[in-house]
């Protein structure tokens, strides 16, 4: 029996604390006229990471600079007013791109009240099991 059958259903997580730029969201007139900071905190449930740490190779794990490239190039298109939105959208895009089975996302705006570190929404999904039915 292989480790890996051993911890079928067991995910090892990969950590992004703390990614930030800058970009535009917001629903008020304010916040659509210029950038604002973002952050995002990221964990991505990926299957046991026994080959990855065998192998010593990228291409057997996920590549958490494309992870950071492809959150920043979403959020900095401009076209979200809500954090909730934003954060659904990333998700979507890191399934489709990437071999995770999981994931936990927070987006924060930390200048949107000046009497909070910061406000925003986290998330936690699954990827989408598809079932296929006979015809």
């Amino acid at each position: 029996m292989s480790a890996e059958s051993l911890h079928d259903g067991a995910w090892d997580w990969i950590v992004i604390d703390r990614l930030e730029f800058d970009t535009i969201i917001g629903i008020y007139p304010h916040e659509r006229e210029q950038v604002q900071p973002l952050r995002v905190d990221i964990r991505l449930g990926v299957a046991p990471i026994f080959e990855t740490a065998q192998s010593d190779d990228i291409s057997t794990t996920v590549d958490y600079q494309r992870v950071c490239e492809t959150v920043i190039a979403l959020a900095q298109s401009g076209q979200f007013n809500l954090v909730e939105t934003l954060a659904q959208r990333c998700a979507d895009a890191l399934f489709a791109a990437f071999p995770i089975q999981a994931i936990q996302l927070s987006v924060s705006k930390p200048l949107a009240l000046p009497y909070t570190r910061g406000v925003g929404v986290e998330i936690f999904r699954r990827r989408p099991v598809v079932e296929f039915e006979p015809q």
